[in-house]
């Protein structure tokens, strides 16, 4: 699989630029071709009776989303321009939520390009955001990637290793990029923190050796590094991976149910707030 669809996520942020920067370099890779989605929101209609000014608000608000919309467009060529001239590319408005449109769009791609979340929650967060719901709902691998970078050599990759299906759809999903890496490592952690899973290679024998087989079949050497402590898997994820000197983090998204909508679980949420290195992720 290559990735000739490449779905990327356009913003107001400030790491949208190298987003797009990253996604051409990435749709190039396989003579691809780039998607960038503005979402411009939900169109809201006035309600009937309620007068023609309503009307006349609601038409103004519109209008100043398109602008936006159009702005955004201008942005994206000129970025796509700037990084991969020879890749064909194609900006896409829609009216509707951030999460449906990528949601959608994703659907028919072969990567979403997502900005990471925000660092740290300052409150529980009971609804998925952005990214988790993308993560969950696509049925496609998402790439979230840090304000500030603008390239994925792939020259050392992590894989975030547990057994589990998650996990095991994430490497499938990555082989194009792990056929790039120059350095390929499986990173097993283990956690003594109280109430906390393992995240860890499954206690059969030769797990890794099944994993490091199905890899060298696909022409990729792979290493294991397991990691174990008392902090949280997702904080020793993140320890290995910055100690390893990765540049790619491929990893599965856990999620659950919660008040009707999926979220994500802990491990996963630290991975999407804190990786300083872009992380390939499939539910």
């Amino acid at each position: 699989m290559y990735f000739k669809t490449v779905l990327v996520e356009l913003g107001a942020d400030p790491g949208c630029a190298d987003r797009v920067n990253l996604a051409a370099e990435l749709a190039q890779r396989s003579a691809g071709h780039v998607i960038g989605v503005t979402a411009t929101g939900m169109r809201l209609e006035p309600f009937r009776g309620a007068g023609d000014e309503a009307g006349y608000y609601a038409e103004l608000a519109r209008r100043q989303l398109l602008a936006q919309g159009a702005e955004a467009s201008a942005a994206f060529h000129r970025a796509m321009s700037e990084a991969a001239p020879g890749v064909g590319f194609t900006h896409r408005i829609i009216e509707d939520d951030v999460g449906w449109a990528l949601v959608q769009q994703g659907r028919v791609a072969d990567v979403v390009v997502l900005a990471r979340l925000p660092g740290p929650e300052s409150i529980p967060v009971l609804v998925a955001q952005t990214p988790e719901y993308v993560l969950l709902n696509t049925g496609r691998p998402v790439l979230l990637v840090p304000p500030g970078v603008r390239h994925l050599p792939c020259e050392h990759v992590a894989i975030a290793w547990d057994g589990g299906r998650e996990a095991a759809r994430a490497v499938a999903d990555a082989i194009p990029l792990l056929r790039l890496a120059k350095r390929v490592t499986v990173v097993s952690a283990s956690s003594t923190h109280d109430g906390e899973a393992t995240h860890g290679m499954p206690d059969v024998p030769g797990a890794h050796a099944g994993l490091r087989d199905h890899l060298a079949r696909q022409g990729i050497t792979s290493v294991m590094h397991a990691v174990q402590g008392s902090h949280r898997v997702g904080q020793l994820l993140l320890e290995a991976v910055r100690h390893l000197q990765a540049d790619l983090l491929v990893a599965g998204g856990y999620g659950h149910a919660r008040l009707r909508e999926l979220v994500t679980g802990g491990t996963t949420r630290t991975l999407m707030r804190h990786a300083d290195i872009p992380v390939l992720m499939s539910h």
